[in-house]
């Protein structure tokens, strides 16, 4: 992993996904053509229980798949045989629930679904009635009803969307298209350590950000919140060596407008990671969790 980070700050690479629009979300879904959606079949542990499949799509920002047209099932039959090796499971969560205990079936997004649950329009039908969660079989396209909470030696698989967005080269929303500076810039609030949030930014197709101006500047101070710190693209590659932005750059080759307090120790041990506060740059520890923000650039 450092190896891989280090090669990101010598050479500069940028994930190409930015040179001109295109259709992408992450590096771990699949675009659609038919539904114009991105889809990732996830198989694993957070298929325990509806709920963590439902967070674990919401972590990713997007949300649990269940078939809005007729015929959008089948594709995850297609997910299944892409992989090397496909578990014997049939069933996967999707998001239709009554977790609420209302005694009416609803979607993820808050639409309501017909009682008893009957969606012929998408190619499904309901089956063993009971519980408060709902079921897809991936070879039929029929639903069934059944607990929340499976099993964790036998978690059920799920699937999660994203649909598109406008402006950025991406569908991920979180991203917002900045016209005079012709980037797309993401605040992520849940707080990671440097590495983290620069490979959560690399997945998503772009890079944390590299402050190049004080227009930049105080544009992302404005999407930030309150007095908190994020990390951006400057990291130092040896202990004590120099820092470089993630486009491979010297750090006194770029927008600097520092601020020099007890986060701001240049000689202090652990403080190789760039972060900002208020419209000024400093360096911290990068083990430290913090919100981060991510970029992307639009090319014309």
């Amino acid at each position: 992993m450092k190896c891989f980070f280090k090669l990101i700050f010598l050479i500069g690479i940028l994930p190409l996904t930015l040179a001109r629009r295109v259709q992408f979300y992450r590096k771990d879904y699949t675009y659609i053509e038919e539904f114009d959606a991105f889809y990732k079949l996830h198989w694993d542990l957070f298929g325990a229980s509806w709920n963590s499949a439902f967070l674990a799509c919401d972590d990713e920002e997007a949300t649990l798949f269940y078939p809005k047209i007729k015929g959008e099932w089948n594709l995850v039959r297609n997910l299944t045989n892409n992989m090397a090796e496909t578990p014997n499971v049939t069933d996967i969560f999707v998001g239709l629930h009554d977790e609420f205990g209302v005694g009416e079936f609803v979607t993820v997004d808050g639409h309501p679904t017909p009682s008893p649950l009957s969606l012929e329009e998408t190619g499904g039908h309901l089956m063993f009635p009971g519980g408060n969660c709902v079921m897809l079989n991936i070879e039929t396209g029929m639903y069934r009803t059944g607990s929340c909470v499976r099993d964790p030696d036998h978690p059920l698989p799920f699937v999660c969307k994203k649909v598109e967005t406008e402006f950025c080269p991406t569908v991920d929303r979180g991203y917002k298209y900045v016209k005079s500076l012709k980037k797309c810039y993401k605040v992520n609030e849940r707080p990671k350590m440097w590495d983290e949030a620069m490979r959560t930014c690399y997945m998503e197709g772009g890079i944390l950000t590299v402050i190049q101006n004080e227009e930049e500047a105080n544009t992302i101070r404005k999407m930030m919140k309150g007095d908190s710190h994020y990390f951006v693209g400057i990291r130092r590659i040896l202990s004590r060596g120099e820092y470089y932005t993630v486009k491979g750059q010297q750090r006194d080759m770029v927008f600097q407008n520092e601020r020099r307090d007890r986060y701001n120790e240049a000689e202090e041990q652990n403080a190789d990671c760039g972060a900002m506060y208020n419209t000024y740059t400093m360096t911290t520890d990068c083990g430290t969790r913090l919100p981060f923000i991510c970029e992307m650039e639009v090319k014309d």
